[in-house]
């Protein structure tokens, strides 16, 4: 019997003026998650978070914009007999152009339009992608 591992992420539910939701792609992915990493030992998830957007997308931000929205455990969809935890907040941008560091290979900007033709990873599936369109039909 195999043992399940937890890794445990800080993400960034990043969304656009115009609503359009920023998604990032690892290496050798096929899932497009949100922005955002591992939590390092003794870091708190803001912390973790502010470090990766700014290693991931050189984004550097004030950290009282970025807003909390909950906590999430699912499966990852990279690594077998893994969960992910995640602490997730909000960023609200105007449209940035983003160049891809660190260990990603894409970034793409998903529109109510389009998300449904893209592969999400769970986290994103289950917890974002729902708030994101509820955020919609508030506007």
């Amino acid at each position: 019997m195999s043992t399940v591992k937890t890794i445990y992420l800080a993400s960034a539910m990043i969304i656009d003026i115009h609503g359009a939701l920023l998604t990032v792609r690892k290496k050798g992915s096929r899932y497009y998650m949100m922005a955002g990493g591992k939590i390092e030992p003794g870091e708190e998830p803001i912390e973790a978070l502010l470090r990766e957007l700014q290693e991931e997308l050189n984004l550097i931000v004030d950290p009282s914009e970025i807003h909390y929205l909950g906590t999430h455990q699912t499966q990852a969809v990279n690594e077998a007999n893994t969960l992910v935890h995640a602490t997730i907040f909000q960023l609200t941008l105007t449209p940035t152009y983003f160049i891809p560091h660190a260990e990603l290979e894409e970034i793409k900007w998903l529109t109510y339009e389009n998300y449904q033709q893209v592969p999400l990873a769970h986290l994103l599936e289950e917890f974002s992608i729902p708030l994101w369109l509820k955020n919609k039909k508030s506007q």
